[in-house]
């Protein structure tokens, strides 16, 4: 390692260490470490030893990192904090918008949230201190007030809480990065009444207004807002009117980075006004003579890099590249010779000195490895074309190779975070970077400077960057029906796999040495992977996975075949899709690549929610319902997507015996056969009756599922005398009082209770009733509100259960 070639490696190092370290372990140090470290680092000064002065340098900013985090992310004092207001139903808090509002959705569908930092709430007519920022989502409606601005509104608080996934995203802990307590859900826009206008922030909020004026001004030049939204994107940050449609077409796609304001559009930025300021300046012979105007055009960038930096919100992304390039612009100024990776490490350090959490925000984390890609990997591919000296070829082929180089950069940590990457934007950046970066984002800028100056022209401008972004539009929409990169087995050794090669293909000398650590890290990772256990162990298993207030099975068969008993779901006014968000990246974790037997119980929003979204992406080889079948736009939507991929659907009922690989054995217990010719419309009570009840056996053990059944179900399988006796009970309706009644619990005789029921739910579920008959019983029960997601293996002799996902 070549320490003084890159002196800032061990401190950035040893500082990330420190805050992952205090992140992942709820680890702190008090002030006096901080400065017993600090002095360690100063007497070391007096040791002419490197070994030394290194230790001691990695020292204090490891203890640094340890001590910081908990500033940023520890709640206030409790007896001042917001967090005493949690679920005490609807109140009203005032606080100032620290936020840029973001919009999400269309015109008339639209929702917003931004970050408010609360000075206190309305307890009778006086206003109580109460401290905490709050991640405030207003579900209907677009938020007029700025930065700045001093509000009152009527909220609910609550604070998230992981559900007890695998592989589930903490929102919790995002927001704890961001200094957040909580969020709050704000009925309506209106609801909002804003008290004063930016006096807190003056800067901030003229800024804001000019950012609206200049949003203003693209919507009126361009009325089409698939145009105007990405417009807006690519000039001022605004990402707010981007359909979400046309969002993940971008993702998808792989070009989704060219509408964060990052290092390329601040480089044009500053490219434009350097050009233009040197063009005024050399008009006059006098500056000519007396300055060296090609350095002072250089040194003009830097504030219009700054105020941009203001006029696009701050964002991690955009304070990155300015910082880098502010440091290239200053190198240049001074004539030095600038390395990249130093360059890179200086602006990392400075933006995890700022702020410490922002090294755990995704989008730095993006950046930052598709730069250090673009440093390890350019170079190289450039040397092997060292032939190509100059010209279109050279530059066409430095393109391709950063493109190349951000996209592979990338692959590993994407799978790891999203499960799913998209190297479509190798291919799609050929076309799209040109027409949106080096078309759109120049006229854009042109057209912007030009409003106070010649407003047609800037119209004129305007329109021409709107017929590139609507051609780039198409493009991508076309790029986004390729295949993408799905993969859920990435784990957090293999992202250390994958850092610890790119910084010994980055920092170690080239040699055999080098090389042969390079070739052996992925090694090793891959031979971990294959030392697990395989997914098919001859075992069967039973999942219940963690859905909030929904429900959702996974039943892995002896032979590795995967059933899906019901997708939980979402409210079916939220807008949001269960399946993408929730469901298919847990399927993805525990290594699901198809759905042999796709089960619907009923047509409820909390059990076929993310059945959709599976069915779209996932091979399904049966689909398999009660009778009659179901009804509503849910079920449509799903039954469309299943006839349009050709997946055999069967109807089932009472009395129906189907053999499962591996000798499992389904007997269908309700409906019963009447209802087979039945169709229309039915009531939410009637629809739970008529869910689909199945009983599995393998070996000495048998599993009864009931799904959303009540006492008239249970009833009807009593006096039909049908097997009920099983070691597992899912118990029905969630737990309801009006399910799993004493004469039905004492003929089943279960040893096992599962229960699906979301944390805290406002259905009081599961019941008390229910729970103590359980209890009475000597019935172990299990509840995803409090275990989390829990596994049931059986091998037909002995039954394990664990709760490996639970919830802290």
């Amino acid at each position: 390692m070549a320490e003084g070639k890159h002196p800032l490696l061990m401190p950035f190092l040893a500082l990330s260490t420190g805050l992952v370290l205090g992140d992942r372990y709820a680890l702190s140090l008090p002030v006096s470490a901080v400065a017993a470290a600090f002095l360690a680092l100063l007497l070391s000064c007096f040791v002419r030893h490197r070994l030394v002065q290194g230790s001691c340098t990695f020292l204090f900013f490891l203890v640094w990192g340890l001590y910081v985090l908990p500033l940023w992310t520890t709640p206030p004092e409790a007896e001042r904090s917001i967090l005493r207001y949690e679920r005490r139903g609807a109140v009203v808090v005032e606080g100032v918008i620290r936020s840029l509002p973001m919009v999400a959705g269309t015109p008339g569908g639209s929702s917003t949230r931004f970050v408010l930092e609360t000075s206190g709430v309305v307890r009778d007519g006086r206003l109580a201190p109460a401290s905490g920022r709050l991640m405030v989502y207003v579900r209907s409606g677009e938020v007029s007030p700025g930065r700045g601005d001093l509000v009152r509104l009527l909220m609910r608080i609550s604070t998230p809480h992981l559900l007890g996934l695998p592989g589930e995203f903490d929102f919790g802990r995002y927001l704890a990065h961001q200094g957040i307590v909580a969020s709050a859900s704000v009925a309506r826009a209106d609801d909002l009444l804003l008290m004063r206008g930016g006096v807190q922030d003056r800067l901030v909020a003229s800024v804001d207004r000019q950012a609206r004026l200049m949003g203003d001004f693209i919507r009126a030049c361009l009325p089409d807002q698939r145009v105007s939204s990405v417009v807006a994107a690519l000039l001022i940050g605004d990402q707010r009117r981007i359909a979400d449609d046309l969002s993940r077409a971008y993702t998808r796609a792989g070009v989704s980075h060219i509408l964060s304001i990052s290092g390329f559009h601040v480089g044009i930025l500053a490219f434009v006004v350097a050009q233009a300021v040197l063009l005024i300046a050399t008009r006059f012979e006098t500056l000519a003579l007396r300055f060296n105007l090609r350095r002072v055009a250089l040194l003009s960038s830097l504030p219009a890099m700054l105020l941009y930096l203001l006029l696009t919100g701050v964002a991690p992304a955009t304070a990155r590249s300015v910082v880098m390039l502010a440091l290239f612009v200053l190198a240049l100024y001074v004539e030095r010779e600038t390395d990249p990776v130093n360059a890179l490490l200086v602006s990392a350090m400075m933006l995890v000195v700022v702020n410490p959490p922002s090294l755990f925000h995704i989008s730095f984390q993006l950046s930052f490895l598709a730069l250090w890609g673009m440093v390890l990997l350019v170079p190289r591919i450039m040397g092997r074309f060292g032939s190509i000296r100059r010209g279109w070829a050279r530059s066409l082929l430095r393109f391709c190779a950063v493109s190349c180089a951000a996209s592979i950069a990338t692959v590993v940590p994407l799978l790891y975070v999203f499960n799913q990457a998209s190297l479509n934007g190798i291919l799609a950046n050929f076309l799209v970077v040109p027409l949106l970066g080096y078309g759109a984002v120049l006229a854009g800028f042109c057209s912007l400077l030009l409003v106070p100056v010649c407003a047609p022209l800037a119209r004129l401008f305007m329109w021409a960057t709107g017929k590139l972004v609507a051609v780039s539009n198409r493009l991508v929409e076309e790029f986004a029906r390729l295949p993408l990169i799905t993969f859920g087995g990435i784990t957090a050794l293999d992202m250390l796999a994958f850092l610890l090669f790119m910084g010994l293909a980055t920092f170690v000398r080239p040699g055999r040495v080098r090389t042969t650590l390079c070739l052996l890290t992925p090694l090793l990772a891959i031979a971990i992977h294959f030392s697990t256990p395989p997914l098919a162990d001859g075992r069967l298993h039973v999942t219940m996975l963690s859905v909030g207030q929904g429900e959702s099975l996974l039943i892995r068969l002896p032979p590795g075949e995967a059933m899906l008993v019901d997708g939980g779901g979402f409210p079916p006014d939220s807008g949001r899709d269960f399946g993408e968000r929730i469901l298919g990246p847990a399927l993805l974790r525990l290594g699901v690549r198809r759905i042999d037997y796709m089960v619907m119980t009923h047509a409820h929003p909390d059990h076929l929610g993310g059945l959709s979204f599976v069915a779209r992406t996932l091979p399904v080889g049966q689909f398999w319902e009660p009778v009659p079948g179901g009804d509503g736009g849910a079920y449509a939507e799903l039954r469309a997507g299943l006839e349009s991929r050709g997946i055999p659907r069967r109807l089932l009922a009472a009395g129906d015996t189907l053999p499962l690989p591996g000798g499992v054995t389904m007997a269908v217990l309700s409906p019963p056969v009447s209802q087979r010719e039945r169709r229309g419309e039915t009531d939410d009570g009637e629809m739970n009756e008529q869910s689909l009840v199945f009983r599995l056996t393998y070996g000495e053990h048998s599993f009864l599922f009931t799904a959303d059944a009540g006492f008239a179900t249970e009833r009807r399988m009593l006096g039909q005398g049908v097997e009920l006796a099983s070691h597992l009970l899912k118990v029905g309706h969630h737990g309801s009082r009006f399910s799993t009644s004493e004469e039905f619990l004492a003929r089943v005789s279960p040893r096992i209770a599962l229960i699906s029921a979301g944390s805290r739910n406002a259905f009081g579920l599961p019941s008390p009733r229910t729970l103590a008959l359980l209890r009475r019983r000597g019935v172990a029960v299990y509840r995803t509100d409090l275990d989390g997601t829990v596994e049931l293996v059986s091998d037909g002799r002995c039954l394990a259960v664990g709760t490996p996902w639970r919830p802290n």
